[in-house]
């Protein structure tokens, strides 16, 4: 079985998860256009999750899959969250050097891997 599987996202929503879709999807806000050499503030939250000992989203990774670009997707960061003193909530700045799809991933310590992507076109 491929990892692929085993992510939660648009494209694989079981019903037996979607209940669970509310508070563990990052929900993330770009803009969908840039120009060249910009750079794009990415801002990823998710909302109405637990940050207990036992259950919490312990880190966030962000990655880009460049378009045309043989071997992707290019790590971007990875925020390593603590249970009951951090928000899941984070900023990032990128400066995309072409069109892709920026994929977020969050690991919840009891219901896996999930995550959500955004297409950004760069503009020459």
């Amino acid at each position: 079985m491929s990892i692929r599987n085993l992510i939660y996202g648009e494209g694989n929503l079981p019903e037996s998860v979607r209940e669970k879709a509310r508070t563990h999807m990052p929900i993330v806000e770009c803009p969908e256009k840039v120009k060249e050499g910009e750079s794009v503030r990415v801002r990823i939250r998710i909302e109405g999750h637990p940050s207990k000992p036992d259950h919490y989203i312990s880190c966030i990774d962000i990655y880009f899959s460049e378009d045309d670009r043989p071997f992707n997707p290019i790590k971007l960061a990875h925020v390593e969250l603590y249970p009951e003193l951090t928000d899941t909530s984070i900023e990032i700045s990128i400066r995309p050097r072409r069109s892709g799809t920026l994929h977020v991933v969050a690991y919840c310590t009891s219901h896996g891997l999930w995550e959500t992507t955004r297409r950004i076109v760069v503009e020459k």
